[in-house]
């Protein structure tokens, strides 16, 4: 399992992303800095049916399920970015 931590530079609230890998699925998760260096990520209730599922998630997008397929969909991110 890989977790990293990058803080939005121009954040007040030090909001950021964690990279994550977790069950082989490479994911972008919303997160924040807490005190004393420890870092939070965001949960979230996903929709289910018709309204909120029972069990907490982290907030995430996934990029892929392996490390070559998410850096591809990030470098076409930053290329869309970068203009």
């Amino acid at each position: 399992m890989m977790e990293i931590f990058f803080e939005i530079p121009e954040s007040k609230y030090g909001d950021g992303v964690f990279l994550q890998e977790y069950n082989g699925k490479i994911s972008l998760v919303s997160g924040r800095k807490g005190k004393e260096g420890t870092n939070h990520m965001r949960w979230c209730y996903p929709q289910k049916d018709k309204g909120p599922s029972d069990k907490a998630i982290p907030w995430q997008i996934g990029l892929g399920l392996n490390r070559q397929s998410a850096a591809t969909l990030l470098q076409k991110i930053l290329s869309e970015l970068a203009g």
